[in-house]
């Protein structure tokens, strides 16, 4: 907003003047803003109720209606020690016989304790010098090396007569030599590497186990004694085995290594590889057992199979797996479970345990190996482990005998698990059976509360629709402007507010037509047919589900109920039809709730003035608030026009008192002289 500086000349409060000359457009502005706020408000109160109605048609009514309400049973089982029971509302009402003869169970191996036994330890360690025959070396897993035709380069780069550089690469191939022996290969190695130029040589470093290549391309430079005071020229040579064969049987990357020239007396021309050439190292102490050991230091021979046979029949599937040297007890446990099994190893007991995934006879299983010892040597063998195999559960229902590989059970709509058998045996040997009795009936009490509970959250929301629709009338409440709000403490002013909101859905035709639909649905009779073919009609009121006085607007009550301590003493119809007149009551609660729920359905309808799912016209209200949006901006506009003109008018005022008090000043000053 610019400054204005005004009332300098005429010495008038400008600003005072205006603002009242102005105060008829700007109480448009402020009521046009109150309009829409109060719109707004409008809007938040019917979303509010919106959300309310919704929920109970999706939930109480919905339950209302739905006959699976008024048909919940109840079983009793006359011993539950045995079995855990439930019924749904198929289960036939009356006494059933349940007979439990065997439980469904996995299946169990438990192998025998490992505590105790002892063997000796076989580790991989490099060997002590290169006189080993090539064919007993083995990499540091224990797996055979393969040196044959395995082969590495050497890179170098020079300087041509015309002083261009070029590099130079040479392959150098491992043979073994006549005797078979690691130091033979390295002969042959270094007759290779003199015959193409190189200037290296490979030696073989024992504490290492690998290979070892020293630089040779420096000259030594000496002083007048014959001292060695350092080195100059020579070359680096980069290693780098062909493939990934020739690395892991040589131990020289297959990314690359230098061999650096040398430049001090410090050993920097020598590159020693890592733990290529082991052998077989059995210790003389003797170890326990862990989880850990390998299985072949336990004697148990390098590919041997262990198979598993999972299931039964044409079903069955086998799974096999082979043992490496470097298998363990608890890597063998874990190659178990993904064999159809769950496994494992316990440390602690030295025992494995084995056991089938599900319960019941399909999912039993049996272990194997190439040989009996393979299984004597872990305890898992017939004669040392335990085995317990899977079984089906078997019952006997009402005679008639069920048998399937779980405990739990879903029979003419009774659902129940078994945790025992129900045959017990005699001192003479004689089994004798107890069966458990299982009575079917109407579970009353749960039929009762689900009334109860739809008409509680019934009078709930028309309770709060009549006080909406009743509220106090607020016409001598006007909307707030900024200035007043200023002028009023925070309290006031949510007071007034809340006086304004709590009566902008007074005498509003949709509650008016919800509270009528509502009430007169409710009011019906049906007209209902009886097995011995009498017809009759039924409403709410015949099963104790009666209005009450005139000020609550059509709230319901149920005779007879404890919490309703007006209507306790009345006979307790609503119970009495549960147990005695079930179909009739069915009958009218079905009836009269989906005609309810097909009015608030239809009542929720999209049309071009609500939205789907809404009980009130949430687009026409967004429209209206909208409208101002446009009506606002030309009010304030037009405002700020007349502001301006009054301003420019007053200004003009101004200037020209100014120039009529400079004349006057002229003229004292002539006539003064």
């Amino acid at each position: 907003m610019a400054m204005r500086m005004t009332g300098l000349a005429s010495g008038l409060d400008t600003e005072t003047i205006i603002t009242q000359l102005i105060s008829g457009q700007k109480a448009k502005v402020d009521t046009a803003k109150g309009e829409q706020e109060k719109l707004k408000w409008k809007k938040e109160a019917w979303s509010s109720l919106n959300t309310k109605l919704y929920s109970f048609y999706t939930g109480a009514l919905s339950k209302f209606k739905s006959v699976g309400t008024y048909k919940a049973k109840k079983v009793e089982a006359s011993d539950n020690t045995k079995i855990k029971v439930s019924t749904s509302n198929n289960a036939v009402t009356g006494a059933h016989t349940l007979s439990v003869k065997q439980m469904a169970s996995s299946a169990y191996l438990t192998g025998a304790s490992l505590k105790g036994k002892a063997f000796k330890t076989t580790s991989y360690v490099p060997s002590e010098n290169a006189d080993i025959q090539v064919a007993d070396l083995v990499d540091n897993k224990g797996n055979a090396i393969d040196l044959a035709g395995k082969s590495f380069d050497i890179s170098y780069t020079t300087t041509d007569a015309d002083g261009n550089e070029q590099t130079i690469t040479k392959t150098i191939t491992a043979e073994v030599g006549a005797d078979g022996t690691l130091q033979s290969m390295i002969d042959n190695m270094n007759q290779s590497l003199a015959s193409e130029g190189i200037d290296m040589t490979v030696s073989y470093n024992a504490a290492r186990g690998g290979l070892q290549f020293t630089n040779n391309t420096a000259t030594e430079v000496k002083d007048d004694e014959g001292k060695v005071t350092g080195y100059e020229g020579g070359m680096n040579y980069t290693l780098k085995a062909t493939d990934e064969d020739s690395a892991k049987a040589l131990g020289i990357s297959n990314k690359g290594v230098v061999v650096s020239k040398q430049t001090k007396d410090t050993g920097d021309n020598i590159l020693t590889m890592d733990n290529a050439f082991n052998v077989t190292s059995v210790s003389d102490t003797e170890a326990a057992v862990t989880g850990s050991t390998k299985l072949t230091d336990m004697g148990i021979a390098e590919g041997t199979t262990y198979t598993l046979k999972v299931g039964k029949g044409d079903s069955a599937k086998e799974y096999t797996f082979a043992i490496d040297k470097n298998t363990t007890l608890s890597g063998l446990a874990a190659q178990f479970s993904k064999m159809g099994v769950t496994a494992s190893y316990d440390e602690k007991q030295g025992r494995f345990f084995v056991n089938s995934t599900e319960s019941g006879a399909d999912f039993d299983f049996e272990l194997t190996a190439d040989n009996d010892a393979a299984l004597k040597t872990l305890g898992l063998d017939a004669a040392s482990s335990t085995k317990v195999n899977a079984s089906d559960a078997i019952v006997v229902y009402n005679g008639a005998t069920f048998q399937q590989s779980s405990n739990n059970f879903s029979l003419n709509g009774l659902n129940f698990t078994v945790n025992d058998v129900t045959e017990t045996k005699n001192a003479d040997g004689t089994v004798k059976d107890n069966p458990i009795r299982l009575t079917v009936s109407t579970d009353t009490d749960t039929i009762y509360n689900a009334v109860k509970d739809f008409v509680k959250e019934y009078n709930a929301l028309i309770k709060e629709m009549n006080t909406l629709y009743n509220a106090d009338s607020a016409k001598d409440y006007n909307m707030l402007t900024d200035e007043e709000k200023d002028a009023m403490s925070e309290d006031d002013v949510k007071e007034w507010e809340d006086k304004i909101k709590g009566s902008l859905l007074r005498r509003d035709n949709t509650i008016s037509s919800l509270l009528s639909t509502m009430r007169s649905t409710l009011n019906k009779s049906v007209e209902y047919t009886g097995s011995d073919g009498e017809t009759k009609r039924y409403s709410l009121a015949s099963f104790g589900i009666v209005t009450g006085k005139w000020n609550e607007y059509g709230q319901l009550h149920i005779n007879g109920n404890a919490d309703d301590p007006e209507y306790a003493a009345y006979d307790d119809q609503l119970r009495k039809a549960i147990e005695d007149n079930p179909d009739a009551l069915i009958e009218t609660l079905n009836e009269l709730g989906t005609q309810l729920y097909s009015s608030f359905q239809n009542s929720m309808k999209g049309t071009s003035l609500s939205s789907a799912l809404t009980f009130y016209n949430d687009k026409d209200l967004d429209k209206k608030i909208e409208s101002y949006d446009d009506k606002l901006d030309k009010l304030q506009e037009r405002m700020n026009k007349i502001e301006d003109k009054y301003y420019k008018q007053f200004a003009a005022m101004e200037a020209a008192m100014a120039e009529m008090q400079a004349n006057q000043s002229s003229l004292s000053g002539l006539f003064g002289n």
